[in-house]
């Protein structure tokens, strides 16, 4: 077995600055204490303590000497404290973590809201809050920053240790957060260089060994990054917590350690993992997993080195889940792999091995794990079945039902056959080797949770650009970037519309105003028409009180009769208008469809109402022609003005 250490592993500046000023400490000769552990490495407090520098919790613990601020920094209230107390303060501050108190408190007096993205209850990020007056946001997960609400400003600084990917995964959430984004990149460069080396050394070894205190944040990431790129990884504390069973059959194991883990717990692993790799013998039998590197690819068998005296060899058959066209569309040389010892003793000399009955093995306590955790897994799916789809998943046969495909229905299964879908398990039966998979649940996850993102930015009457997503009898669907707002028919246009068709089409796009935001119930109610004025106005612009024009009966009511004027506009000729004489019912002058020539009495903006009289224009046409008339007669005539035209100057009551 080989043993691989990671390039960049064990102490920091900032933590080697502070066990050296601890010590540095204990040499004088005051009494010395550190407020809280000075870091997170319990083998390296009790060597302090050794050398006279105890801990202490509060400041109240330490009546007089010197007081040691740890290197994950305290809040500016705690210096103040210790200088009323007459301590000597020794401020082991790492330097990265000043940098980033400082920034969260000038991000603070420029007038940002502060945003911390780090663990809560981790001691560095409780003093980056203190030193933000205590008001700034903590996230530490994108789920987290999908739940900050909207800020003008947002200024950013980060925990230290933090993982540099889940960081650019916060800051892009954050950016939909706010008008202007202030971000104080506060990761310190060796916290990402020890990242990366675990990475790259978890890529090429069996087992990794990340060795640091239970209570250190930044070990326990160096871990999770040594799983996450697919290496089985355990955190130690020292020496002592290896077991034999973690080095059973395996070639290659990684060492690397936090930041606040010292040389010399390094280096007694390393020498312990020597003594236990001594006269170790791959335990090959019928039936055992082993872990093998994939030595040669043919078309038809795979050819594995898994440390034996001869090679294993995995026919096409036993390959994968479905069954492969060529072997190198499932593996490549140099993979590791898992595989399942179907004979260790074979007639032609070669040791028969399985990689699909090792995935089945494996595949099951995969799939419970995921189901608890809710995490997704990756499935292919091969094939329509009755009820829904077959997919593969870590190489055995699992089932998606027609409803757990999608958040809509799917006609057609077909088209999603050989398409690779994240899923998540609902459902695990190993006796029965079942496994029922929905990618319905993530979708619809995702889906609510785009939802409260867009519904925490929406406003009353803003703007939005749409894409029309269906019709309905009662309006029109409007997909706004993943919330359906629905625009009611009375919406879609200031015209009459009997049917949503007469104004848009499914797939069109639209700008519309939001009306109504109800967040609880997911409902937006939007508007077509309000995106313009309402022409009504502007034709009412047009018309002035006492002119007369021409127009069309549309309607006739008990109580009178509309007429359209050219402008696009109805009005209304009251029955007391409609006639110079008493009329009882208004089909007695007039009938739809007929051209008539009214006056206007009045126009009410307020309540986009036109009034108009039939009567008044009779009667303005007429004076029209007496006029004419007086103007061809001589005055001898002999006729008075009485006897020729008195009658319009008579209404009847």
């Amino acid at each position: 077995m080989k043993i691989y250490l990671a390039e960049h592993r064990g102490f920091c500046y900032g933590v080697k600055r502070a066990v050296d000023m601890a010590l540095a400490a204990a040499e004088t000769q005051q009494p010395a204490a550190t407020l809280g552990p000075i870091i997170h490495n319990p083998q390296m407090v009790n060597r302090l303590k050794e050398q006279g520098i105890r801990e202490a919790d509060t400041l109240e613990d330490i009546p007089a000497g010197q007081v040691i601020i740890r290197s994950h920094g305290v809040g500016p209230e705690v210096y103040h404290q210790a200088k009323a107390k007459q301590l000597e303060i020794v401020d082991a501050t790492c330097p990265h973590v000043k940098k980033a108190q400082q920034a969260a408190y000038s991000l603070l007096q420029a007038g940002y809201q502060v945003v911390i993205i780090g663990e809560r209850r981790h001691p560095e990020v409780k003093s980056i809050f203190a030193w933000s007056d205590s008001t700034a946001q903590v996230v530490e997960t994108p789920e987290e920053a999908r739940e900050i609400p909207y800020f003008p400003r947002l200024g950013v600084v980060a925990q230290t240790t933090f993982a540099a990917d889940d960081f650019n995964a916060i800051i892009a959430i954050l950016q939909t957060k706010c008008d202007e984004l202030q971000v104080e990149r506060t990761i310190c460069t060796a916290t990402d260089l020890r990242q990366k080396a675990a990475v790259e050394l978890a890529k090429k070894v069996d087992v990794m060994l990340v060795v640091g205190g239970k209570n250190s944040a930044n070990t326990a990431r160096l871990a999770s990054v040594c799983h996450e790129a697919g290496c089985k990884a355990y955190h130690i504390e020292s020496a002592i917590e290896l077991k034999p069973e973690w080095i059973s059959s395996v070639h290659s194991v990684g060492i690397t350690a936090g930041a606040s883990t010292p040389d010399w717990i390094i280096e007694e692993v390393y020498k312990k993992m020597e003594e236990m790799s001594i006269g170790e013998v791959v335990n090959v039998k019928t039936g055992n997993i082993v872990k093998g590197t994939v030595v040669g690819v043919r078309q038809d068998e795979v050819f594995v080195d898994i440390g034996y005296k001869a090679e294993g060899v995995i026919p096409l058959l036993e390959l994968a889940f479905p069954v492969p066209q060529s072997a190198a569309e499932a593996v490549s040389e140099g993979q590791q792999i898992d595989v399942f010892v179907i004979d260790a003793d074979s007639a032609d000399g070669q040791v028969k091995l399985s990689k699909v009955q090792a995935d089945r093995i494996t595949a099951w306590d995969k799939l419970e794990q995921a189901m608890t955790a809710k995490e997704p897994v990756a499935a292919k799916i091969t094939e329509v079945v009755k009820g829904g789809t077959v997919a593969a998943v870590f190489g055995i046969r699992g089932f998606i039902p027609a409803s757990q495909l999608d958040t809509r229905f799917v006609e057609n299964l077909e088209t999603f056959v050989g398409q690779t879908v994240q899923t998540i398990p609902i459902e695990i039966d190993r006796e029965k080797q079942k496994a029922v998979l929905s990618r319905r649940q993530l979708l619809q996850a995702e889906k609510d949770a785009k939802e409260k993102e867009l519904f925490a930015k929406l406003s009353v009457g803003q703007v939005l650009s749409g894409k029309v997503s269906r019709l309905a009898n009662f309006g029109a669907f409007v997909d706004i970037g993943g919330i359906d707002g629905l625009v009611h028919i009375s919406d879609l246009s200031w015209q009459r519309v009997k049917t949503p068709q007469e104004v848009v089409n499914v797939g069109d796009e639209v700008k519309v105003v939001v009306l109504k935001i109800d967040p609880e119930a997911k409902r937006l109610s939007l508007s077509l028409k309000d995106i313009e004025q309402d022409p009504w106005f502007t034709a009412a612009d047009t018309l002035a009180v006492g002119s007369v024009i021409a127009g069309k009966v549309t309607k006739i009511a008990k109580f009178g009769v509309f007429v359209e004027l050219p402008q696009g506009i109805e009005g209304l000729v009251h029955i007391s208008e409609v006639a110079d004489r008493r009329v009882v019912n208004a089909e007695e002058v007039v009938s739809p469809g007929q051209q008539v020539s009214v006056k206007i009495i009045s126009i009410d903006k307020e309540n986009k109402r036109l009034s108009l009289s039939i009567a008044q224009a009779e009667q303005d046409k007429e004076r029209a022609e007496y006029c004419d008339y007086l103007e061809s007669q001589a005055p001898s005539s002999g006729v008075t003005l009485g006897d020729k035209f008195g009658h319009l100057f008579k209404r009847e009551d």
